[in-house]
């Protein structure tokens, strides 16, 4: 933690004992008390009076909320308590609080604000509702086996004796908001497909390359296969890999397709231009047919695949529009839109309005209308 972070923390502990913290402060302070232990360097000589205050009422108001219990309950450890609470981990304006978090299942189909269901549809026009397909196989093409397997992962399996007929047989992985899925394709391909996209590829790939096409972000681990190159076809752009792990990001909306590189290379191409990245880089596709090369921040790229949001120095529309695809909402902004850059943390398994309460500690307003956010500053 940076000496700017602790001065934001040192100052809101000093108004929650003096008694003129604001209700957001208040409630980010109890949220995160966990900090506090897992940050060393936190605590210090002019801070420790504030922090054993603030340790002592939440000690006391856990203590009474176990107390009013009408059942016997398994009393949590103050560290578990206060994680288990901690929704969120977002400051704007530069700052940054860090929360380690448990580990949260990684299956979205427990996601409140998740709708419909991941779907697969074959060629012939059948869509199977995977969260309510039974594990084992779900169908057959040709001698293509299509089962799903018990962690939920779609997985395919061939019969060479059979390939040749399949090539034009295109299936279709859809995911809704809120949920991403996972998928093993014929040739021994992993690809884990985020919440709000589709993936389009054969039922099985015969002729001297694999090609799928992708709409949204999906997370690529490539089966090595040099007589097989694999592409990825994401709007106007197309990613060329032998094998190697990559991640696309190419959800319409968003005005830039990014393709980011954790092993391997591959090269992007985009209206006549192209350009190869190596591990670490990514390349960033415009709407005006530019593309260009930078250094990529691959934890942050990837965090969603370990069903996290991450944001470093993000604006106030990118946030929006991630939680806009996650919780199936809609995003208005009442006024001009807030000039807010966003850095930290959140556990996709937060509730939305948990989501809402941390980032409001910056002055925003969220006014919920059933599935709509307006955005704006409080008066």
């Amino acid at each position: 933690m940076d000496h700017q972070q602790r001065e934001l923390l040192n100052i809101m502990l000093k108004r929650f004992r003096t008694g003129t913290a604001t209700s957001e402060e208040i409630a980010f302070l109890e949220s995160y008390f966990d900090l506090f232990d897992s940050e060393d360097d936190l605590i210090t000589a002019e801070n420790e009076m504030e922090y054993e205050g603030l340790k002592a009422v939440l000690k006391q108001k856990i203590d009474t909320e176990i107390a009013v219990q009408s059942t016997p309950v398994k009393r949590m450890p103050v560290r578990r308590w206060a994680v288990a609470a901690a929704a969120a981990a977002l400051i704007g304006s530069g700052a940054l609080y860090l929360v380690k978090q448990q580990a949260t299942p990684a299956k979205p189909a427990t996601m409140a604000y998740a709708t419909g269901a991941p779907t697969l549809r074959l060629a012939d026009g059948t869509t199977i509702a995977l969260d309510s397909t039974v594990d084992g196989q779900i169908a057959s093409q040709q001698g293509v086996i299509i089962s799903k397997e018990e962690d939920g992962t779609l997985l395919y399996k061939t019969a060479p004796a059979n390939a040749g007929n399949n090539q034009n047989q295109e299936n279709i992985l859809s995911t809704p908001a809120g949920m991403k899925y996972k998928i093993i394709l014929p040739d021994g391909s992993t690809v884990w497909l985020n919440a709000a996209s589709s993936l389009t590829y054969p039922a099985v790939f015969t002729a001297g390359n694999r090609t799928v096409k992708l709409e949204g972000e999906a997370f690529f681990d490539i089966a090595a296969d040099p007589a097989k190159p694999f592409f990825v076809q994401a709007g106007n752009q197309s990613v060329q890999v032998l094998g190697t792990r990559f991640n696309v990001n190419a959800y319409p909306e968003d005005g830039e397709h990014k393709t980011t590189l954790l092993q391997g290379a591959v090269k992007v191409s985009l209206a006549g231009n192209a350009i190869v990245i190596q591990p670490g880089q990514q390349a960033i596709c415009s709407n005006n047919a530019s593309i260009r090369k930078v250094n990529a921040d691959t934890e942050k790229e990837t965090a969603w695949i370990n069903n996290l949001f991450s944001f470093k120095n993000d604006d106030l529309p990118a946030v929006m529009r991630d939680i806009a695809r996650w919780y199936n909402v809609k995003i208005k902004y009442n006024g001009n839109i807030p000039d807010e850059r966003f850095f930290g943390e959140i556990s996709r398994s937060s509730k939305l309005e948990d989501v809402l309460k941390i980032l409001e500690i910056n002055g925003l307003a969220f006014d919920i209308k059933e599935d709509v956010i307006t955005v704006g500053y409080k008066h």
